[in-house]
């Protein structure tokens, strides 16, 4: 490490290390769009109010989207700085509210960065701000620093026709209520509300609240219309690793639907190390022998069974289809055009198939939906539709008909498949990581899946092409999900 004697000595022979705001602006005017991104870090090191007046003078002059997302990134220097932390928050917030989608979607972001200045900024774009991307970004900040807004902002919050706001707000407006008789009383309204959202805080609170019904309040849930209310039941069930659940995620495999007897049998592995199967008969031999003697593992089990399907089961790529209301996620950008592993066909061909086929697999009383992903991500319908002839049919005329583009935009392809809060699964397909994507950064995207996934509770399966990928196997697992690593 330099010592502090050195580093003047290094700064005089090293040109450019002290140049003013100015002259740094000055070549960012000069090289307009292709302006190097460090020459904007390089005036954000500064951390001072000249140095936020040459960045933001300078992102007039880049006008490529992307190069401007990245460019935001030297915002995140001006916290704390006085007489600039607080008008780099009021041009993020201005970026949020009126750039396009991508710039939109960074700058609520990076807000994140300039916390505590940029509370009040983050709860009025989680309110106000049309664009679900910054809502939801907005929100992760908020939830991860435990919601500390004033109780007339949670009251708007708990009001609001955005479910994830809703879920949110009154989330964290319980969570303020003190006494265990107000408690009581609140999670009782919340489960008996008409309001879906509300009963499905309701459940949430069933993990750590204590309530003499906790597991009649349950089994209920997994019988409410409104699809992410079962699939959170079942969560609420597994995540208090608890004897009395175990027990119910086995009663619940003689009724459920086979979507459902899949999400309680993988519940039942994680929590047993049991790979006992979906069909109740296995599980309760096991409980009545052994069941006394069971104690929750201080880490759930990851291993939910195997990988490939029993001959005749319906499956993608020999992984079993379980989902009954399921959102295929393909990518389609120019490296799917590289030959297979097996064979001379691309990659891209044998997805196609597989795709055809598993489509056709799927029983009429499914629903199902297409997204397919390159330079952008494009859905073949907004809503799920039945797995039906006619609709089969033109599902596989559009995959026929997909085409390459370069770029892989990951991020949009999730995004479209979490548009129908009745998708219990999606099944994600890549060969590349979100490259040219309208957000990039990995962990980003994983901490925006979660925030979506708070209201749904949507499983997500995830294969990956040549290579393993840590990211996208934390992704899968982190959800319920598989991981499969295909060649």
């Amino acid at each position: 490490m330099l010592s502090s004697a050195l580093l003047p000595l290094l700064i005089a022979v090293l040109p450019g290390l002290d140049r003013s705001p100015d002259e740094i602006l000055s070549e960012i005017r000069a090289k307009g769009n292709k302006a190097p991104l460090a020459l904007f870090e390089e005036l954000g090191v500064q951390k001072t109010p000249a140095a936020l007046d040459a960045i933001l003078r300078g992102l007039d002059v880049v006008k490529n989207p992307r190069r401007v997302c990245k460019a935001l990134q030297s915002l995140e220097h001006f916290r704390g700085v006085e007489g600039a932390e607080d008008r780099a928050v009021a041009f993020l917030v201005e970026a949020a509210q009126r750039q396009g989608e991508g710039i939109a979607l960074h700058a609520t972001w990076r807000l994140g960065s300039l916390w505590p200045a940029s509370q009040p900024a983050l709860a009025e774009l989680a309110l106000e701000n049309e664009r679900a991307d910054c809502r939801a970004a907005a929100l992760v900040h908020l939830v991860e620093h435990g919601m500390p807004l004033p109780s007339a902002q949670l009251d708007q919050m708990a009001r609001s026709k955005h479910p994830a706001v809703r879920f949110e707000g009154t989330l964290a407006r319980f969570e303020r209520l003190v006494g265990v008789d107000k408690r009581a009383k609140a999670l009782k309204k919340l489960l008996q509300s008409r309001n879906p959202i509300q009963r499905l805080v309701g459940v949430e609170l069933l993990v750590s609240e204590p309530h003499p019904e906790r597991m009649d309040r349950l089994r209920d849930a997994l019988d409410d219309k409104y699809p992410p209310i079962c699939r959170k039941a079942l969560s609420t069930l597994e995540r208090t690793r608890s004897k009395e659940a175990v027990e119910v995620l086995i009663e619940r495999l003689s009724s459920a639907s086979q979507g459902e007897r899949f999400r309680a049998s993988s519940a039942l592995t994680r929590l047993t190390g049991k790979p006992l199967g979906t069909a109740a008969g296995p599980w309760k031999r096991w409980w009545k022998d052994e069941g006394s003697q069971w104690h929750a593992p201080e880490e759930p089990f990851t291993d939910t069974g195997p990988a490939a399907a029993p001959g005749g089961t319906r499956s993608f790529y020999g992984l079993p289809i379980h989902a009954e209301r399921l959102v295929f996620a393909i990518d389609s950008s120019d490296s799917m055009g590289k030959p297979a592993a097996k064979g001379g066909d691309s990659r891209m061909s044998v997805a196609k198939l597989q795709l055809i086929q598993a489509i056709e697999g799927l029983p009429e009383s499914n629903e199902f939906g297409l997204v397919h992903f390159g330079s952008s991500a494009w859905s073949w319908k907004k809503e799920l539709v039945p797995a039906k002839g006619k609709n089969k049919r033109a599902a596989q005329g559009f995959v026929q008909y997909m085409e390459f583009s370069r770029g892989t935009e990951i991020y949009g392809a999730l995004r479209e498949a979490f548009l129908d809060p009745r998708a219990d699964t999606i099944l994600l397909l890549t060969d590349g990581d979100p490259q040219m994507s309208l957000m990039g950064n990995r962990a980003v995207i994983q901490r925006l899946v979660t925030q979506w996934n708070r209201t749904r509770n949507t499983t997500i399966d995830c294969l990956s092409i040549g290579t393993d990928r840590k990211w996208l196997r934390e992704l899968a697992t982190s959800t319920g999900g598989r991981y499969e690593e295909l060649d």
